[in-house]
């Protein structure tokens, strides 16, 4: 049983999906699961890979798409690179996805970008520079050091009902979703077309807010499943700035965690390649994975979404 995704402002379940590259082949098997139980949630946050099947899974279409979207896109990343990739994933699902996320009874859908906020940040993550720039920041993250990120960019979120997420939220629309989704994936390291909204630099979510868990948690929903793509520690960004805990609250809403027991590098799926019977391996485990959960939690199955 379940309930309408749209029906208020508060209570029910939200579902906050980290970002991981590759590896959201998991998280996109999990969501696949919840689908097939009839676990829908009233709001779904996304962040940079997550984009693709939080967005799925929210119109209803996560376990049809199911694992192909994944091979596809790990063979074009060896091929074509990460930023065609994207674009092609959004000329291809974004058609379906604006007709099915803008729908007056479509659950909530938040997404979640970095915004570049000085000149000589975009001078950098816009120009030719944006690669040797995008590797540093990777190797920040050993350290935890977010100063460059402090000063040059800040996380923004788009919702599709900004009057019910948070402070400061941005509205996504059909006219930008495009724009949006492409922006949210964009790492500096890999992806090589710069990333627009409004005529404003934007980068991806991760650096900023790789789970928008506490802005789903901020729309008042009372439970809060977060998926992520790794056995280790789930934080709110790339350099560990707030620890996302199994069995926390954030607000009122009550965190569920769900992740892989072990790392996916096991099965061949890393962050920016992926064998494919790893993919296929890595999405088998997420569909077990979602649907032990719902075999554990069956009270949200019961009161869906809205409740």
């Amino acid at each position: 049983m379940t309930t309408d995704s749209a029906t208020g402002p508060g209570g029910g379940t939200g579902i906050a999906v980290a970002s991981g590259m590759l590896k959201g082949v998991f998280g996109h098997g999990v969501l696949a699961a919840f689908e097939e139980r009839g676990l829908r949630a009233r709001v779904y946050g996304t962040a940079s890979s997550s984009g693709l099947s939080g967005g799925l899974a929210a119109i209803g279409r996560a376990r049809e798409v199911g694992v192909d979207y994944w091979l596809r896109a790990a063979a074009g990343a060896a091929r074509t690179g990460m930023s065609q990739v994207a674009l092609e994933s959004i000329r291809e699902y974004g058609p379906t996805l604006r007709a099915g996320l803008f729908r007056d009874d479509a659950p909530d859908l938040l997404l979640a970008t970095s915004r570049v906020t000085t000149e000589a940040g975009a001078e950098l993550t816009q120009g030719p520079g944006a690669k040797r720039l995008g590797r540093q920041l990777l190797r920040d993250t050993l350290s935890g050091d977010r100063s460059w990120v402090e000063r040059h960019l800040a996380p923004v979120v788009f919702a599709t009902r900004p009057e019910r997420a948070g402070p400061g939220a941005a509205r996504l629309t059909e006219a930008n979703y495009d724009a949006v989704a492409y922006a949210s994936t964009r790492m500096l390291h890999a992806w090589a077309v710069p990333a627009e909204v409004d005529g404003e630099p934007y980068v991806d979510a991760s650096y900023t807010c790789a789970c928008p868990a506490r802005e789903v948690a901020e729309t008042g929903v009372s439970s809060l499943i977060v998926i992520g793509s790794d056995p280790f520690p789930l934080y709110r960004d790339l350099y560990g700035s707030e620890e996302i805990v199994d069995g926390a609250l954030l607000g009122r809403a009550r965190v569920l965690v769900v992740r892989p027991a072990d790392d996916l590098k096991t099965l061949g799926v890393d962050y920016g390649a992926a064998a494919e019977e790893g993919l296929v391996g890595a999405y088998a485990l997420g569909l077990e994975t979602g649907h032990r959960f719902a075999d554990d939690h069956g009270e949200l199955l019961t009161n869906g979404s809205g409740s």
